[in-house]
């Protein structure tokens, strides 16, 4: 059917449109569809943007009739040759609802037939694109996923070792040993590469490893931001973006280093870059500031023998709650929208019982996990909300109070505490300069002080005293305590080779301030004097089922609650008594964490993490003309 352009010509003449007003705009319509099938035929198809044809056929009332009718007659015609090229003149987006997946990084094959994936609980998976069926190949993983070429293997990290495992079996060979700093991003076609970022002191650098001999090779470092990196189909090139000042900075580089082109000129925030399936474009998300909104755009670019050429254009509009997973070998660019109904919650308790009062209640809604703590008097949280900010909740409704800039370039993603006289904010982190520490915060101006200098790693969850003197946190895994008049700090956990456990970590405060709990092990807490001299044992899980995720200390020291990295809030008697469950979260999200007991003790915040996926793939969508 349709095999020449006779025969598409008598489907044309046959539509039913009212050319009463204008027969002559009637039978230009008609040519002008035909020209679009005659040139489908007798060329390559030409990937164009449906844009361009709809201004064309909607010109007037009159074809704004015809477009539906001849759009639809165009969609059912059987897949015929010419039929087929005239199609595939339009862009597609079409959902693959038989992917139910809620973790994050995960990619569409090289044949677009399965989708691969590290859930919430750790589980590698591989994922039917048409019947949904769902098979685990390995656990302990975490981060992006990224298949081998020829689509028989994904690369993902588990625990402390980079692995290939087979999209089949399930069948795990090692590419990378202690590759736990190492970010997963891209694996270069031939395999012998792969590439990723690596984090120290709040620098982020743009990495090849060559699998081979394990040697690393630094692309571009820079403070905060992601780089993005990815090869070329090829894999004698490696793309990534850098940012200077304000500037974004699209970088292509060969993988010997002989070349290395950059694209600077972007009037706006650059991010997730990927390479088209026949090497020739770049797309890259563009952010963009208006008068009165923002503009997230995907962009093209064009990339010609190890160069960038021309400037980029605009090929689809609003993309700004797509978060691209990969563009596979097929031509479909995978993507994923959702929803975060996850947030701040806040849940009732007695203080004298530790057991809940009521149900939780949603303070505010937000994405991810965020960092947050009380205000002394228990009505205002304070929120890191990221990009040097902190935001002040009302404890009771929600609604902002006000927020506070940090000083440009202060960042942390570790746990903040509010000291009780109400003056600062102390939390771990970095500054601008990349000095790392523990800083103490001004709570009304946002002035920062680096009150304990360290190197290395980022400190853990700094904690105040009861009379806002001293602080505790967990470094390299101990835990010390420095006075904010003199700020030197000093170890009060024994040394690691003379104790039974190996990490110290995640310390608070005792309401006596005589001494720091802290957790030593994935089902113990134990509390050591601030002079370093007596340890006891607080609590002791011994629930093999359980752990101990993160945990906070009640006002009158008789219980701790903690979560143990699922749906389920706990509370546990510093007496010796039986921990007991105080609230099941599984009906708000995939997991709840980080609960702060309140200063009053009438009621403990926890954060819940809820994201609702769906998953896309847009292909077609190019402009080469």
């Amino acid at each position: 059917m349709f095999k020449n352009e006779s025969d598409f010509k008598k489907l044309i003449n046959r539509l039913d449109i009212d050319d009463k007003p204008d027969a002559s705009h009637r039978e230009n319509l008609r040519q002008q569809m035909l020209s679009v099938f005659k040139e489908s035929v007798q060329q390559k198809p030409k990937i164009i943007l449906l844009q361009s044809v709809w201004r064309t056929i909607m010109k007037s009332r009159i074809t704004k009739f015809a477009a539906a009718a001849v759009i639809a007659v165009a969609v059912l015609l059987p897949l015929s040759y010419g039929a087929t090229k005239l199609i595939k003149r339009f862009i597609a987006i079409s959902q693959l609802p038989a992917i139910k997946y809620d973790g994050w990084g995960g990619a569409l094959s090289p044949d677009g037939k399965h989708f691969a994936g590290v859930t919430w609980r750790g589980q590698l998976v591989v994922i039917d694109t048409s019947t949904g069926e769902k098979r685990k190949l390995t656990e302990n993983c975490g981060g992006t996923v990224v298949w081998s070429d020829d689509g028989s293997e994904i690369a993902v990290q588990c625990k402390n070792t980079l692995l290939a495992v087979s999209a089949k079996t399930g069948k795990t060979r090692s590419l990378m040993e202690d590759s736990h700093l190492l970010q997963l991003e891209d694996w270069s076609p031939d395999g012998k590469f792969i590439s990723g970022v690596t984090t120290k002191v709040g620098v982020n650098s743009a990495v090849l490893v060559n699998l081979e001999n394990k040697k690393e090779t630094v692309l571009a470092e820079q403070k905060g931001g992601s780089l993005f990196t990815h090869f070329s189909p090829k894999g004698d090139l490696v793309s990534y973006v850098t940012k200077e000042g304000d500037r974004y900075i699209l970088h292509l580089q060969k993988i010997d280093g002989t070349s290395h082109a950059k694209y600077m000129d972007f009037p706006g925030g650059i991010s997730q870059p990927l390479w088209s399936p026949d090497g020739s474009y770049i797309v890259f998300k563009g952010t963009q500031k208006g008068v009165d909104r923002e503009y997230k755009d995907l962009w093209a670019l064009r990339v010609q023998d190890n160069q960038f050429v021309g400037a980029p254009f605009p090929v689809v509009p609003d993309v700004g709650q797509m978060e691209f997973c990969n563009w596979s070998q097929n031509g479909q660019l995978a993507y994923q929208t959702g929803f975060s109904l996850g947030g701040i919650f806040t849940l009732p308790v007695d203080l004298q019982t530790g057991k809940a009062t009521g149900s939780p209640r949603q303070l505010v809604r937000a994405r991810g996990w965020k960092m947050y703590c009380w205000s002394p008097d228990g009505k205002q949280i304070a929120v890191h909300v990221g990009q040097g900010k902190l935001t002040f909740l009302s404890a009771s409704t929600g609604e902002q109070i006000r927020e506070v800039s940090l000083p440009e370039g202060i960042e942390t993603n570790k746990r903040i505490s509010w000291s009780p006289d109400g003056k600062w904010i102390v939390l771990s982190g970095w500054d601008k300069e990349n000095k790392n520490g523990v800083f103490l915060i001004t709570v009304e101006t946002g002035e920062a002080k680096l009150l304990v200098p360290l190197e290395g790693p980022i400190a853990f969850s700094p904690t105040w005293s009861p009379d806002s003197k001293t602080i505790a946190y967990g470094y390299k895994g101990d835990v010390y305590v420095a006075n904010i008049e003199d700020a030197k700090p000093r170890r009060i956990t024994a040394p690691q080779e003379k104790r039974e456990y190996k990490e110290a970590g995640r310390p608070v405060f005792a309401p006596d301030g005589k001494s720091v709990a802290y957790m030593a092990g994935g089902g113990r807490v134990l509390a050591t004097t601030i002079d370093g001299k007596e340890t006891r044992e607080i609590f002791h899980l011994k629930n093999e089922k359980l752990i101990i995720n993160v945990f906070d200390w009640s006002p009158d020291g008789r219980h701790i609650v903690f979560t143990p990295a699922n749906n389920e809030i706990w509370c546990a008697p510093t007496d010796g008594g039986e921990p007991f469950r105080i609230a099941d979260t599984s009906n708000l999200g995939q997991n709840s964490w980080l609960p702060r007991w309140s200063p009053t003790g009438e009621a403990i915040v926890f954060n819940v993490y809820h994201e609702k996926y769906q998953y896309w793939v847009m292909e077609n969508f190019l402009s080469v003309e």
